[in-house]
């Protein structure tokens, strides 16, 4: 799971690269859908691990055993993922920051 997030985030920077060197509606438009799909399939991921969520080390600091570093790889992509798609969908709206 870890691997598959990490070449869907190389996907998602691929189609980031695309829309820098060509803005134009039609490709928004085919990375909406794109990174619908990833998003969907990472919060699959996030929800489906079987794996440790958590450390064996509790951190005093906080209070709280921190996650450990493969579901932390899964939880960053989906959050950087859904923050991707959401500027895309403003992209389409008319509210572009590119």
């Amino acid at each position: 799971m870890v691997l598959i997030s990490i070449l869907l985030d190389l996907i998602a920077l691929g189609g980031y690269f695309l829309v820098t060197a060509s803005a134009t509606q039609p490709i928004f438009w085919l990375l909406t859908i794109v990174e619908g799909v990833i998003v969907v399939i990472l919060v699959g991921f996030f929800f489906s691990y079987r794996g440790k969520r958590r450390s064996r080390f509790y951190d005093p600091d906080i209070g709280a055993r921190p996650y450990t570093v493969r579901f932390s790889i899964i939880a960053v992509s989906l959050f950087v993922n859904g923050a991707t798609l959401f500027v895309y969908i403003m992209a389409i709206r008319g509210n572009s920051i590119f």
